[in-house]
């Protein structure tokens, strides 16, 4: 996958307006921590020049699953290190937990991706922040029955879960979980 994130100052002094980033086939987690990344590192370049420090951002789109990252022909015409024939996905330490579908105060509802489990990790990307929040799930409830679970798997598209978080969200935004 193209990654120039290292390069948004050269794109910046440019002139460029926008950049268009791929999101056919991709899921809402794959875009908001990529798009995320890429609004934080512009902003933060236009802000402070001198203090840019791609590395923060970079860090941000590695936990995304997704091939391995290249600059293709940005600064190098030559560059041959750009196919991905055997469709490899990389990141074998975060996957999409979940979204936002409903906030209260002391329960939230979460419609889920993958697997959530009491203890797990989850890190919450949060608009225009580059560093997500991180909290563990302490109690997992039953959407339909408020039953305290211990585990839930996505069975049917759509599928709920309730789950404390301790701090305000919104509805819509991503969690990622830590395997």
């Amino acid at each position: 996958d193209m990654c120039l994130v290292k390069e948004i100052p050269e794109i910046v002094e440019m002139g460029i307006d926008s950049v268009k980033i791929e999101g056919r086939l991709k899921t809402e987690y794959y875009l908001a921590s990529v798009v995320n990344a890429y609004r934080n590192a512009i902003d933060d370049y236009m802000a402070n020049p001198e203090g840019y420090d791609y590395t923060k951002y970079l860090k941000e789109l590695e936990k995304v699953k997704t091939r391995g990252l290249t600059t293709f022909y940005f600064n190098d015409r030559n560059n041959r290190d750009f196919q991905e024939y055997e469709g490899k996905q990389y990141n074998a330490h975060y996957e999409f937990g979940g979204k936002v579908t409903e906030y209260n105060e002391d329960k939230t509802l979460i419609e889920i991706r993958n697997k959530l489990s009491v203890g797990d990790t989850l890190e919450l990307i949060i608009p225009n922040e580059i560093k997500p929040q991180a909290f563990t799930i302490e109690k997992l409830y039953d959407s339909e029955t408020r039953e305290e679970i211990s585990t839930v798997n996505p069975g049917k598209q759509g599928q709920t879960v309730i789950l404390e978080i301790p701090f305000e969200v919104k509805k819509g935004w991503i969690l990622r979980r830590k395997k």
